[in-house]
Formats: structure tokens, sequence, C-alpha cells
């Protein structure tokens, strides 16, 4: 018997409200509440240039950090794999929207890990990962728009392992 496929669940609840007046597209405030099952809530609203605001998180925010997640879980999985012990990984996204055949989406994205190493001998293998992350991420699997990697390997000096 096949296993089922995971199920992933979330609910977007609009908190705004109306101004008075006559209903316009500035009429109204885009904040929301995303609330994953069992999560703490996230304050979401669109971005100031779709009249939102930029304290909360917008939809261009979690799809990058939807990628930048991916990338970072895919990665430690496959340097646990291979053995290799991180310092850190921070891992940084960026995009740009515009219009693609006349509507708006991402045009692209690019994701840029920065990785330090314990071992010096451990810095290629580990750099070679993060291409393999990118083609198991399946995130950056599920988009339509070209997703780049720019990642930065360097390897922990004494002075940084120091208490």
């Amino acid at each position: 018997m096949a296993t089922p496929e995971p199920l992933f669940e979330t609910r977007v609840r609009w908190t705004g409200s109306y101004a008075p007046g006559p209903l316009s597209a500035r009429s109204y405030t885009r904040d929301m509440s995303i609330e994953p099952e069992g999560k703490s809530p996230i304050l979401g609203s669109a971005s100031s240039r779709y009249l939102g605001d930029d304290g909360r998180y917008n939809p261009e925010d979690l799809m990058l950090a939807s990628l930048a997640e991916c990338h970072l879980l895919t990665y430690l999985a496959l340097a646990a794999k291979a053995g290799i012990p991180l310092a850190s990984l921070v891992v940084s996204a960026r995009g740009a929207i515009g219009k693609v055949e006349g509507k708006m989406r991402f045009r692209w994205a690019t994701v840029s890990p920065s990785t330090v190493v314990r071992e010096a001998a451990d810095l290629e293998r580990a750099r070679s990962l993060h291409a393999q992350a990118h083609e198991e991420c399946f995130m950056s699997n599920s988009v339509n728009f070209p997703v780049t990697v720019e990642a930065t390997l360097s390897v922990l000096t004494p002075a940084a392992a120091a208490p």
C-alpha cells in the first residue's frame, strides 16, 4: 500500500477594515493573519507598494523565505549525511517581480547561502552540496521562475571558535 502524501494546511484571515465612503482599491486595509494549524499566527499584509503595511510579512517575503528555508533544511540534511559539521549557515534570498507574458509574477530569485565549515578539508565537498541542495529543494522545484544559488563558504578560524 502506498504511503499517503503529506498534507499541509494553513488559513489566511483578513483582519483589516474598510474606510468610510465608497469602495475602491484604497478603501480597505490589507492586514491579515496567517494561521497554520497549531502554530503562532504570522501578521501579513501587502507591501506598501501595493497599499499594504511594510511592518508585516507580505507574500513576496514569504515566497523568498520558503526558498531560503527549503535550501537551508535540504543542505543541513546533505551535510549531515556527508559527515560535514557546520559552524554556521545563513541563507538569504532576493528576487524581482515584474510582468512575464502579461502577468505579474516573480521573474527570478537568488538564494545566497553563507556557510562556515569547521574543517578546511571539508570546504570543497561542502561547496558541492549547495548544487545538490538546490536540485533537491522541493520549493525551488515547485516554482515557475528561475532560482539560482550564489554560495559563499569559509572555514571557521581558531579565534572564532574560542568561547
